[in-house]
C-alpha cells in the first residue's frame, strides 16, 4: 500500500495525519479479514457475543450502534456462514438470542490475530514504553470522544476557543 507524500502543511494538521493514519490500517485491516471471508461488522458482532455470552440481537445492535434494520442483515450473514445461532428468546417470543458458534470463537479469534498482527507493524517503531503510553493515550482520547468531547466545537468559522485545562 502507497501512501502519497502529502505535503508538509498537511502533515502539521494533526487531525488529518491521525485520520489518514486510520484509514490506511483500517483498509489494511479490511484486506486482512477478507482473506480470512470476514468484514468488521462480523468481527464486531462476534466481539461483543464474546465479551457478553448470549445476547438479544437488538441489544448487540445497540452496543455497536447499528440500526435494527442493518443488524438483520449482519446477523444473516453471521448464521449462513455457521458463526453464530440465533434463536427465539424464550423470555419473549418476539426477539432473538444471538449465540456466538465454537466456529464464530474460532473466527473471532483468527480475527483478534490479524489484529494483532496489524497492530504490531503499525508500532514497530515503538519501543515497549512508548507502546503503553500509545495505547493510554489512545484510551483517553476515546473515553473523551465517547464522553462528548467534540461536541464542545464552536459553530464552523465561530471564534470561540476552547476553555484551557486545569
Amino acid at each position: 500500500m502507497v501512501i502519497p507524500p502529502f505535503s508538509q502543511s498537511l502533515l502539521d494538521q494533526d487531525i488529518f495525519v491521525l485520520s489518514n493514519l486510520a484509514l490506511t490500517v483500517r483498509r489494511r485491516l479490511t484486506e486482512r479479514f477478507a482473506e480470512l471471508g470476514m468484514n468488521r461488522w462480523d468481527v464486531a458482532v462476534l466481539a461483543a457475543l464474546t465479551d457478553n455470552g448470549p445476547t438479544v440481537q437488538r441489544t448487540v445492535g445497540t452496543l455497536l450502534g447499528v440500526d435494527p434494520s442493518d443488524m438483520v442483515d449482519m446477523v444473516e450473514r453471521l448464521v449462513d456462514a455457521g458463526w453464530v445461532e440465533r434463536e427465539r428468546d424464550p423470555a419473549d417470543r418476539r426477539r432473538y438470542v444471538l449465540t456466538p458458534t465454537p466456529q464464530g470463537r474460532r473466527m473471532f479469534e483468527l480475527a483478534r490475530q490479524e489484529e494483532r498482527r496489524t497492530r504490531e507493524a503499525l508500532l514497530a517503531p515503538l519501543d515497549e514504553r512508548g507502546r503503553e503510553e500509545w495505547r493510554a493515550l489512545l484510551h483517553l482520547l476515546h473515553g473523551h470522544m465517547r464522553a462528548g468531547g467534540l461536541d464542545a466545537l464552536p459553530p464552523v468559522g465561530g471564534t470561540a476557543e476552547p476553555e484551557p485545562r486545569p
